[in-house]
């Protein structure tokens, strides 16, 4: 079966394929394979449009609001820069700024470095835009998806905010 057949997905640790030599595009990597219904995405995912070794993107959940921003180069399947987090009250995040930390259950994502960037208040509480100075993404074994399903990076990450 052709890789890139819309009815599969294929993981990338079992075929060799290294992020770095995809073409320039928008993809979508879980590390579940590939929904045949309804869903967006399975497991966690990372969504992301690369531009020659350059990736920028978001690496999440479907179907909630727990997402990181990338923003990093790309190399063989590592991908390495910054990350911008929000941090609700229900995510409280800034508690573990300066430290070194794995931001998911699978352990792909270390973030450190993070400073806050912006403040705000709403009627649930304290919101922070944290900006990750570091963060290491290892993608080895995720699943590509025919096409990118979930929300696409210029909606959720946006870097030009302002320090209140």
């Amino acid at each position: 079966m052709d890789a890139n057949s819309p009815i599969t997905s294929m993981s990338i640790a079992s075929k060799g394929v290294q992020i770095a030599n995809l073409a320039n595009g928008q993809y979508q990597f879980c590390t579940q394979e590939e929904p045949t219904n309804w869903q967006q995405g399975a497991g966690v995912c990372l969504i992301f449009t690369k531009t020659n070794h350059h990736l920028e993107g978001y690496y999440g959940y479907p179907h909630s609001d727990s997402f990181i921003c990338i923003r990093g180069e790309i190399e063989g399947n590592i991908v390495t820069g910054k990350a911008l987090a929000i941090s609700f009250p229900m995510n409280q995040i800034s508690s573990i700024l300066t430290s070194k930390f794995k931001w998911d259950a699978e352990k792909r994502l270390e973030l450190s470095q993070g400073k806050i960037a912006r403040t705000s208040n709403d009627e649930w509480g304290r919101i922070d835009w944290i900006v990750f100075h570091k963060s290491t993404l290892n993608v080895n074994g995720l699943h590509k998806y025919s096409r990118p399903r979930m929300t696409p990076p210029s909606q959720l990450c946006n870097w030009n905010f302002t320090k209140n």
